[in-house]
């Protein structure tokens, strides 16, 4: 099954790139697990720019476009 993410939604096209910065013997899972352990920790402090809704996926990725957030963002699900 083919789902095309921005149709569903309405949007402008974005190209969304994922850019692996080495490559390593360890799994996404593991990578994340580690990020999360450590952000617990105190050790590392991500920044949030903007929590929303799933449904405002649109204007954040357009607000991350033109640099309208500053850090991460994080779409949640109700």
């Amino acid at each position: 099954m083919t789902l095309d993410f921005f149709a569903l939604f309405g949007a402008t096209p974005f190209t969304l790139h994922h850019f692996p910065h080495r490559v390593s013997g360890t799994t996404d899972a593991e990578d994340l697990a580690e990020l999360v352990g450590l952000t617990a920790a105190g050790l590392i402090h991500p920044e949030r720019g903007r929590t929303a809704d799933w449904s405002e996926t649109v204007g954040v990725l357009t607000d991350l476009v033109h640099r309208r957030i500053r850090g991460n963002a994080v779409l949640t699900v109700a």
